[in-house]
């Protein structure tokens, strides 16, 4: 384990004395609670010696009002989403250590900052001093290519954390105060996070049972259904994927902002209309066909993967490529994931669907939807 600074030392400032929220997009110390919880818990009961939980990652198949993804109010946002819930996990070790110690990470935590900004922040909420000891081992997965890993990470410790206390913030209180305290590694000023926009989907899908979900503004889940047995996910990856630091990502994202909010205009109303009057009620059916096809539309049709081609060359022209496989039918879904570049098929035909992604240089990985949530799978008492 490595030892991290004390929360009331004067480098890692305790709530209380923390900068106040930022403006705009301007970085912030790992543990800075730019939001409070809305509503705080009452007693907290006794922490357990220690817990193991798994918390899923997600897919985002796509934005609901585009526009408002464009709009920054101080890290509260008022776009939704559909995410698809993966059985891809984050699997969080967290143990009490004696007061006084401090927060101590693993030496093998491969996101420090994440892991301490997630811990600080679910202490704040709890009133409680950050004595804890954490470690994390992750499924392999692509750092910005739309898994959502960053978000999904931070949500799976600070959950751990609160499960460890007995679970006295609920869902509906912690989901909102993740998003709005969200946070990735700087890039050229190490130690630091940035503000990302943060939706809600990757809490959601750990926090909320069923493996598709819509997430409606300020991180509010409007529908939860499971995914049929019969269907599987197929992910690709391009090969020629190069990592870009979050500051950098976030930099050319904000180029293309207008072009956000130009989509969200024109095409806002077909969205909701299609997605309350078709999507969701054949959804809480079982058929997810509806909100497959509304999906395609919005990313090959309205343009979602245009808006989103500053995440890699030739973003374009490999969705074109896939496209065959929504038109012959071999996906129920078809999608980029977020802003890319991975793009995933929720199908009942994997191999073919894992043959085209081969066939266009992508990486492959076949996944299943998690239809619960977040699952302790350790607790000494």
């Amino acid at each position: 384990m490595t030892s991290t600074t004390p929360q009331n030392s004067m480098t890692s400032p305790s709530p209380s004395t923390r900068p106040a929220a930022p403006v705009g997009f301007e970085p912030f110390v790992p543990g800075t609670v730019h939001h409070p919880l809305a509503t705080p818990p009452g007693a907290v009961p006794a922490p357990a010696a220690e817990v193991l939980v798994r918390y899923p990652t997600r897919l985002n198949a796509m934005a609901l009002q585009p526009a408002a993804i464009a709009a920054d109010n101080n890290l509260i946002y008022d776009a939704g989403e559909v995410v698809l819930s993966v059985a891809r996990f984050h699997h969080v070790h967290v143990r009490r250590l004696v007061p006084g110690t401090g927060l101590v990470l693993d030496p093998e935590v491969r996101r420090p900052e994440l892991v301490e900004h997630a811990a600080r922040i679910m202490c704040a909420a709890l009133g409680v001093e950050c004595d804890l000891a954490i470690g994390v081992d992750s499924d392999r997965l692509p750092v910005h290519a739309g898994f959502g890993s960053s978000s999904s990470l931070i949500a799976a410790v600070a959950t751990a954390v609160n499960h460890l206390y007995g679970s006295p913030v609920d869902r509906a209180g912690l989901l909102p105060y993740l998003t709005a305290n969200h946070g990735e590694e700087h890039g050229s000023r190490p130690g630091l996070l940035t503000p990302v926009q943060c939706i809600g989907g990757s809490a959601a899908s750990g926090l909320y049972p069923g493996g598709v979900q819509v997430v409606a503004g300020r991180s509010t889940v409007v529908l939860s259904v499971p995914v049929p047995d019969r269907l599987s996910l197929v992910i690709g990856v391009p090969r020629s994927l190069e990592e870009r630091p979050t500051d950098e990502l976030m930099a050319a994202e904000v180029e293309q902002f207008d072009r956000f909010r130009a989509t969200g205009e024109r095409w806002a109303q077909t969205i909701a209309f299609r997605m309350l009057h078709e999507a969701m009620p054949a959804a809480l059916r079982g058929d997810l066909g509806p909100l497959g096809s509304l999906v395609f539309d919005y990313r090959f049709r309205m343009g979602s993967i245009e808006n989103c081609s500053f995440s890699h060359p030739g973003l374009v022209e490999l969705a074109g490529g896939l496209e065959s496989l929504w038109h012959d039918k071999a996906a129920t879904m078809l999608a980029l994931s977020s802003v890319g570049p991975a793009f995933f098929a929720l199908t009942d035909d994997p191999d073919r669907c894992g043959d085209r992604f081969a066939e266009l240089d992508m990486d492959v990985v076949h996944a299943r939807p998690h239809n619960g949530t977040y699952e302790e799978t350790g607790l000494v008492p």
